[in-house]
């Protein structure tokens, strides 16, 4: 990975600020609260210094200011800078090489997550036992190994692989692929994330068939219309769901298949309302005291959709960043089948997690907005082959 002196600043903000944000996924103690806050003071710190190393037009100059000015206000009511360093790293990595960003990425998830692996081996992180249904004591055997949740480290190997595809394409190996699927069997034996596991398969499936089959342009154009309009879709959908269910029927049914994210967004849209813009404070946010539908208390309502998570938490109007940073996305994959697989796979990852104002979402958005040809067309259209299993063993490593 070649890096460049000028780019030298750059990196070294993305790798505390994206260390930071994955700290939020692992078990809190008091010392990763510490390292937690630590490291984003000097990812914004050291970013601001890389933006005024930066060689913007006085137009980009003037659109930054703005940008600042409004995004600093709103994180003032709402206690939150995300929204402006968002911003600044944007301008800052529009002529940044993404493939290193993406191989930085890698490099930085994958470390990370060992790094809690062994933590959590030698007991300095425990394995929290989480429950799909917290009213029976059977469901308590789903583990964390280390992470708050046991969803994480499941969607974490599957961005691993999402992030390996975005970079190679359709030079990914499948020898990798078949490795990750190995690795989501384990894992949903020991963690039981159903919907990361059958979204992993799917993802599986997809590569394998534009590897060996091929699509022609037809199905691609398919995929594209599909992966542009999927986040509306998603967004409108979710956000119907809140109303959906209180008819029961197909709906508590549709609810249950996802584990009850949508009940957990009522209870929460009911305490806070619903806004074009919504100030408040992450702490306001976070405390409910609500009463579940099994009789049992609720301190925390956590929104496992993203989607709905960026209507309630920020408002209506911050969905729409979400919309542009999904066409900007997509146009550029136009052409592109395993590129076009990857969105989609990480627009229905946000479905069942909430990763759109997370590390793992990071480099999408940096990657929309970046002034790179990493997304480039590849001609696969009325492209078919013929899977010989008994030759292609060559192939498939």
């Amino acid at each position: 990975m070649k890096v460049k002196k000028r780019e030298i600043l750059f990196y070294l903000s993305y790798i505390c600020f994206f260390v930071s944000l994955f700290l939020g996924d692992v078990y809190e103690t008091s010392i990763i609260l510490v390292v937690q806050r630590l490291l984003r003071i000097a990812a914004y710190g050291i970013i601001v210094l890389q933006i005024f190393g930066s060689k913007l037009k006085s137009k980009e100059w003037i659109k930054l200011l703005l940008l600042l000015i409004i995004t600093l206000v709103f994180g003032i009511y709402t206690r939150d800078l995300y929204w402006s360093i968002l911003i600044i790293f944007i301008y800052a990595s529009k002529n940044i090489n993404l493939e290193n960003i993406l191989k930085l990425s890698i490099i930085i998830l994958f470390s990370a997550m060992i790094c809690v692996l062994c933590a959590c081996s030698v007991g300095l992180l425990p394995d929290v036992l989480t429950a799909r249904n917290s009213s029976s004591l059977d469901n308590f055997v789903r583990h964390s190994f280390g992470f708050y949740h046991s969803n994480v480290l499941p969607l974490i190997v599957l961005y691993l692989e999402l992030y390996y595809v975005l970079l190679e394409k359709e030079k990914a190996k499948s020898s990798v692929i078949l490795v990750g699927v190995g690795i989501h069997v384990v894992l949903f034996i020991f963690c039981n994330s159903r919907n990361a596991f059958l979204l992993a398969v799917l993802f599986s499936v997809l590569i394998f068939g534009e590897k060996y089959i091929g699509t022609n342009r037809k199905i691609k154009k398919v995929f594209y219309l599909i992966t542009k309009y999927m986040v509306p879709f998603l967004s409108i959908f979710s956000f119907s769901m809140l109303f959906l269910l209180l008819r029961g029927g197909i709906w508590d049914v549709v609810d249950s298949a996802f584990s009850g994210r949508f009940r957990l967004g009522i209870y929460k849209m009911r305490r806070i309302g619903i806004h074009l813009i919504n100030i408040m404070s992450n702490e306001e946010f976070k405390s409910d005291y609500v009463m579940h539908a099994n009789g049992t208390m609720l301190d925390t309502v956590v929104l496992d959709n993203g989607y709905l998570y960026i209507i309630l938490r920020y408002g209506i109007l911050l969905i729409l960043f979400y919309f542009l940073v999904s066409f900007i996305l997509s146009k550029k994959a136009k052409g592109n089948m395993y590129v076009l697989i990857v969105l989609l796979s990480v627009f229905a990852m946000n479905f069942i997690d909430n990763d759109l104002v997370d590390y793992l979402f990071l480099p999408f958005i940096l990657i929309a907005f970046n002034n790179s040809q990493l997304l480039e067309e590849v001609d696969s259209g009325n492209r078919k082959r013929s899977v010989k299993w008994g030759i292609s063993w060559k192939k498939l490593v």
